[in-house]
């Protein structure tokens, strides 16, 4: 009886041993360790899309993953000209870089190799090199580096490419399993016996639907799936199939992550979209594994309801917003002006109409950033309506502050109008600014958020501008200076913090535009000290604003950079491939011509400059003229999209020059500028409008 009970009690015992041991913390994170798989749908979007009579085409594999339980979202899946194996590439990395960087624009082919149960991607070393000529944070198979025992591949015949995600950095593969679509989501299930990470191809048509939905009905509770859609690459020319957006923002949806609704993160800030750079920290984020600092996504969180259909209306907006109709509007404000110039001058004659056409063309072209911005909150769907809307409230905005504010204090407005807009756009999240023409380009996958480069020079010009038309009771001196430094400072933190404006660029542009205008107004000799200030400025500005976006945690740009930086060679990095980037703009035919109409403007302005800006021939004036210049020059030499800069720049200038004109003097000779002390006083005496009154140097018939 003895016996039995000591053979009781040691088999109650090493019950209880066992059940101690399994419900501790250990056995618990054994059992249950955190896995990871990354389904990459190889459909192309000619066979995704379901053409509907209106309205965007229905978007399957999108609908697909929200049916599926997915937080559906859009990837934008490259950084310039999309190809299947860089945008796995950049996944299998956590970083990327314009495609016009790399040499040769497209990457070379992969030939998947099995070997010793793992396989081999023949080809690889291309990779490396080609990445190590353009950035030193491009590693590709970084991914599965950081992952202890690499990464598993699942897929079909035809899907090789897909193993980039789950190469290391020589380009190895740790575990294959190469087989039937039927079986994927059950050799996805062994694969993560063994690999906490395992890539898995999804190939196109229903094989592909099948196996995404047993492999989300197979995963099992704290595991994350993340489904990205990337298709084949497009073939070059017409013989495409899809438009351009379908490529660049693909479908993507994820589960065991962020739950409820859509995702976003850091990088894009956008509420349903992520980037193929995003991939890559958020699995490790899950897996408990440290980010490499080159590593430049950031992981995926939770973000606003976003449903398939919205998410395929946002797509549809942020394409078509950039589909030409930025220049398209502006010109066509031009032509509403040149038309209204007619009008006037078939009912009061030609020389009646001159000057008011001149002066309400220059208004609204004044207003066209901040009609530009409105116009997003209608969104119209066609191109036509969007021109049309801009041009005609530009005009509307024109003819009515011209009878609000008469000559020379009508810029106040507009400019005022814009500052407001902005800076309310830009401090609430810049939703409107992102779906607008002057917004940044989403699609191109360079920047999410924040004031574009097309926009950047706009701003300076048109602050310069409605200073120089407010009547001063001193139109110079320290006091005025002091003024025009604050402002200058206050658009440069709208224009560069990290939470608002976020453009680095703009810091540089405005502080040379407001510091050379600060020098005008200020009505000094120009000092050594005071070029010397001149030029620390923008360094200056730059300092600042990284302290600022380090210190309130604005994360963009300049600040992350500078917290990841790898040391001065990846910050002369930062340099250099801004220049390239010039370099590569001139690529494009247009660039020369727009480049050469420019410079012809500003020597035409300055070799007529009498002429042009007699009648608003005052410190403050000169100070709007040559600070925007100033400005439009020294952004073009700093900044990776230049011609843009210095383009945008000459066409604000031009809506300044055709608004001074409207009240200029009718002949006027000469190649100087008459002298200050005997010009008109246009804010104490204002001319008439039938008398003109003689300037120095002016011959009068």
């Amino acid at each position: 009886m003895r016996k039995r009970g000591r053979l009781l009690f040691a088999a109650l015992a090493a019950w209880a041993a066992t059940v101690g041991v399994l419900a501790s913390p250990a056995a618990a994170g054994q059992a249950h360790r955190p896995s990871a798989v990354i389904a990459v749908w190889t459909a192309p979007p000619a066979r995704n899309l379901d053409p509907q009579p209106r309205g965007e085409p229905h978007d399957r594999i999108l609908r697909t993953l929200e049916a599926d339980g997915l937080a559906p979202a859009l990837l934008s899946a490259s950084q310039g000209t999309y190809a299947r194996i860089q945008a796995l590439l950049d996944i299998s990395q956590g970083s990327r870089q314009p495609t016009s960087l790399f040499e040769p624009h497209q990457p070379p082919p992969v030939t998947l190799r099995p070997e010793g149960g793992g396989a081999v991607l023949d080809g690889w070393a291309a990779f490396g090199r080609r990445a190590h000529d353009v950035s030193v944070t491009l590693r590709p198979g970084l991914l599965a580096e950081s992952v202890p025992g690499g990464a598993a591949f699942v897929g079909v015949e035809g899907t090789d490419d897909v193993a980039v995600v789950a190469a290391d950095r020589s380009g190895r593969v740790a575990r294959l399993s190469l087989g039937d679509a039927s079986t994927l989501a059950r050799r996805t299930a062994e694969a993560l016996a063994g690999s906490r990470l395992v890539v898995v191809a999804l190939p196109d048509g229903p094989d592909g639907e099948q196996a995404l939905a047993d492999l989300v009905r197979e995963r099992a509770a704290g595991d994350l799936l993340v489904v990205a859609n990337l298709p084949p690459t497009p073939p070059a020319g017409p013989a495409a199939r899809a438009p351009a957006r379908f490529y660049a923002l693909t479908a993507f949806g994820v589960a065991g992550g962020p739950a409820g609704g859509s995702v976003t993160s850091s990088t894009t800030r956008q509420a349903g979209l992520v980037s193929t750079i995003d991939i890559a920290p958020t699995v490790l984020r899950h897996l408990g594994q440290p980010r490499p600092a080159v590593m430049r996504g950031d992981p995926i969180r939770r973000a606003g309801g976003r449903s398939a259909g919205g998410l395929e209306a946002q797509r549809r907006r942020w394409s078509d917003a950039r589909s030409g109709r930025q220049a398209s509007s502006l010109t066509s404000t031009i032509l509403c002006g040149m038309l209204l110039l007619m009008v006037l001058g078939a009912v009061r004659g030609a020389a009646s109409a001159w000057r008011p056409a001149l002066r309400i063309l220059g208004l609204a072209m004044l207003w066209w950033p901040t009609v530009v911005l409105a116009a997003a909150v209608v969104a119209p769907a066609t191109r036509g309506q969007e021109v049309g809307l801009i041009a005609a409230a530009c005009l509307a905005a024109g003819l009515l502050t011209d009878a609000l504010l008469a000559w020379p204090r009508g810029p106040i407005l507009p400019a005022a109008a814009a500052m407001a807009a902005y800076t309310a756009d830009l401090a609430t999240g810049g939703h409107l600014l992102t779906r607008s023409v002057l917004g940044p380009s989403i699609v191109s996958g360079g920047r999410f958020f924040g004031v574009s480069n097309e926009l950047e020079p706009l701003l300076p010009v048109l602050a310069l501008v409605g200073l120089a038309a407010i009547p001063w009771r001193r139109p110079g001196g320290r006091r005025l200076a002091a003024l025009y430094a604050g402002a200058g400072v206050a658009l440069g933190v709208v224009l560069g913090s990290g939470r608002m404006g976020a453009d680095v660029g703009g810091v540089v542009t405005v502080a040379a535009a407001f510091t050379a205008a600060t020098l005008v107004v200020r009505r000094r000799p120009l000092t050594r000290r005071a070029m010397g200030v001149a030029l620390a400025l923008p360094v200056l500005g730059l300092l600042a604003l990284a302290a600022i976006d380090l210190g309130l945690g604005g994360g963009a740009h300049l600040a992350r950079d500078l917290s990841r930086s790898q040391g001065l060679g990846d910050l002369s990095e930062l340099v250099i491939r801004r220049y390239q980037l010039i370099a590569t703009t001139f690529t494009n035919a247009a660039t020369p011509l727009w480049m050469g109409a420019a410079l012809v403007a500003v020597a035409f302005a300055v070799r007529n400059r009498s002429v042009l800006y007699a009648s608003v021939h005052t410190t403050p004036w000169t100070a709007a003229l040559v600070g925007g210049l100033a400005g439009g020059i020294v952004g073009a030499l700093t900044n990776d999209s230049g011609p843009v800069l210095l383009t945008n720049t000459i066409i604000a200038l031009a809506a300044a020059t055709a608004y001074a004109q409207g009240r200029a003097p009718a002949t006027v000779t000469g190649d100087r500028l008459p002298d200050p002390q005997q010009s008109l006083d246009i804010y104490a005496h204002p001319p008439d409008a039938d008398v003109q009154r003689p300037v120095a140097g002016q011959v009068t018939a």
